[in-house]
């Protein structure tokens, strides 16, 4: 346990000390939200259909699937392909320690910055356009873990094949452009056409953040998302252990 803190002490001081991973899990998902709301002209009007949200307020879901994918798939696997271009995964291999130890402290800090990212955005949201509080908190809270667990494992499979942090970042950055998509980036989900929306359902963001959105302004969710998201994960865990190359 004393390495572990050790080590996570470490990587907590390099992720503070890295400017880009501070925007893209911090500051990218606030502000992509704020553009949203001020920039774009009606994303603050109500919804057609006498519906009481506003289009801005089905994008406060999708930024923190935002935030969670920058975490997971750009920030996670880049580090550790850093490590492995390095040779410090080589050398860990051989003492106490360990290079397990390292996954592990990542997977702390990845966790750490996901939820400050999602506290930041939902704060700026509610003080700067008085977004409502989730209905169903316990219910928000626990797509926000599975959502977390299944997008990390997805950053694992990266992590696991990428040789260096700029082929982990290149792979990444694809993921999280294909994700923007399925989060609903430019078409939040309730707004998408009907065969769009049951496609991307299936994939682990689009699950998260469909969910995500009926559990925060309608309460309740639908049960097989659940099955969605831990399918991707198990299958993603599992590939991960399989291919990841520690040299």
């Amino acid at each position: 346990m004393r390495a572990l803190a050790a080590l996570t002490k470490t990587e907590t001081r390099l992720f503070l000390r890295n400017p880009t991973s501070m925007f893209m899990a911090l500051l990218l998902p606030a502000g992509l939200l704020l553009l949203q709301a001020y920039v774009i002209p009606g994303t603050r009007e109500p919804i057609a259909g006498g519906s009481d949200l506003r289009v801005i307020d089905l994008f406060l879901p999708v930024a923190i699937a935002i935030a969670l994918t920058s975490v997971a798939v750009t920030n996670y696997p880049s580090t550790i392909g850093a490590y492995r271009e390095s040779g410090v995964l080589r050398r860990l291999d051989v003492t106490p320690v360990g290079p397990a130890r390292v996954l592990f402290a990542q997977w702390i800090i990845s966790g750490l910055s996901f939820a400050a990212a999602t506290a930041l955005t939902v704060v700026l949201a509610s003080v700067t356009f008085g977004a409502a509080a989730p209905r169903n908190i316990p219910l928000v809270i626990a797509i926000l873990g599975l959502g977390a667990l299944t997008m990390m494992a997805v950053g694992s499979l990266i992590a696991a094949i990428a040789p260096s942090a700029q082929a982990a970042y290149g792979i990444g950055l694809l993921v999280f452009m294909a994700s923007l998509f399925t989060a609903g980036v430019w078409t939040p989900g309730p707004m998408m056409s009907d065969p769009v929306r049951d496609a991307v359902a299936f994939t682990p963001l689009g699950a998260m953040t469909q969910q995500l959105t009926a559990a925060w302004y309608g309460g309740n969710v639908e049960g097989w998302a659940f099955l969605v998201m831990v399918g991707w994960f198990v299958v993603c865990a599992i590939i991960s252990a399989k291919v990841f190359r520690w040299r």
